[in-house]
C-alpha cells in the first residue's frame, strides 16, 4: 500500500513538471530573479539636426514665422552669412528661414525630397538651367485658336540649387519659393529661392535679380561688412555730382 501510494505521488509530481514547462513563461523583469527583456538598440544617425520646437510652451506668445524679425539674433537657427546678388551686392547678415522650417529641395539625382536645415549649410550657390525673353501671344480672335504675338516680352528664367553642406556632402535640386531672410543692423532683408522666375512684362534679364550664391559662415559675414563699410566710407568722401 506505501509503494502504491508513493507510485502516484511521483507520476503526480512528473505531470506537474511537464505542465509548468509547457506553459508559456512571462518574461522575468528587473529585480525580480531574472534579467529585464529589452529590444535591439537602433542604429544612431551620422548627424543629429537639433530645430527649434514646432509647439513653444503655452506662457510663450504667439509669434508671426515671417514678420518676427526683430529678435532673430536670438534664435538658435540663425547663422552668419553673406548674401550675394545677380547684381554683385553682397548682403551680410544673420541667416535663417520660415521659423520651425528646413530648406526643402529635390534631388535632382535621388528624384526624392531632402530636407536641409540652414545651419547644416556651407554654402548655397545658384546653377542656372537657362534664361531667355519670352514672348507673349494671344488669340487672335474669339472662338480661334490662332495665336498671334503681341510685339511684348518678358524676361523668364529657370534655376536649380546646390547646397553644400559643412561636411562638404552637396545636394542639387529644385527649390519651389523657399523664403530666406538676412538680417542686419536690426533690420531683416527677404529673398527667395525658386525654380522659375518671371519677370515683368517689357522688362529685361537683368533686372530679374536673384541670389547667385549664399556663403556661411563669420569670415563671410564680416568680408561682406567690411565691403559696405568701405563703399559707404568712399561714398562719403565723394563730393555729390551737379
Amino acid at each position: 500500500m506505501r509503494k502504491s501510494s508513493a507510485f502516484i505521488l511521483s507520476a503526480l509530481v512528473v505531470a506537474c513538471a511537464l505542465s509548468l514547462a509547457a506553459s508559456p513563461r512571462a518574461p522575468a523583469h528587473a529585480g525580480q530573479g531574472g534579467a529585464a527583456a529589452t529590444a535591439p538598440k537602433a542604429a544612431e544617425p551620422d548627424i543629429t539636426f537639433v530645430d527649434e520646437p514646432e509647439s513653444p510652451p503655452a506662457d510663450t506668445p504667439a509669434r508671426n514665422p515671417f514678420g518676427d524679425t526683430a529678435s532673430a539674433s536670438s534664435r538658435t537657427d540663425a547663422v552668419p552669412a553673406c548674401v550675394e546678388l545677380s547684381t554683385g551686392l553682397k548682403v551680410p547678415g544673420l541667416v535663417f528661414t520660415t521659423r520651425a522650417k528646413r530648406l526643402k529641395i529635390f534631388n535632382l539625382e535621388r528624384k526624392v525630397y531632402e530636407y536641409v536645415p540652414v545651419a547644416a549649410c556651407k554654402k548655397i550657390e545658384a546653377v542656372l538651367e537657362w534664361e531667355r525673353l519670352d514672348k507673349e501671344w494671344r488669340f487672335k480672335e474669339a472662338g480661334n485658336t490662332e495665336k498671334v504675338y503681341t510685339g511684348r516680352s518678358y524676361p523668364l528664367r529657370m534655376l536649380s540649387w546646390r547646397l553644400t553642406l559643412r561636411n562638404d556632402h552637396a545636394i542639387v535640386g529644385h527649390i519651389l519659393g523657399q523664403p530666406l531672410y538676412a538680417e542686419h543692423n536690426g533690420k531683416a532683408e527677404r529673398f527667395i529661392l525658386h525654380q522659375r522666375d518671371k519677370g515683368a512684362m517689357g522688362g529685361k534679364l537683368e533686372d530679374l535679380v536673384y541670389i547667385t550664391r549664399v556663403e556661411f559662415g563669420p569670415e563671410a559675414y564680416n568680408r561682406a561688412v567690411d565691403e559696405l563699410k568701405a563703399k559707404a566710407e568712399a561714398a562719403a568722401g565723394t563730393p555729390d555730382a551737379k
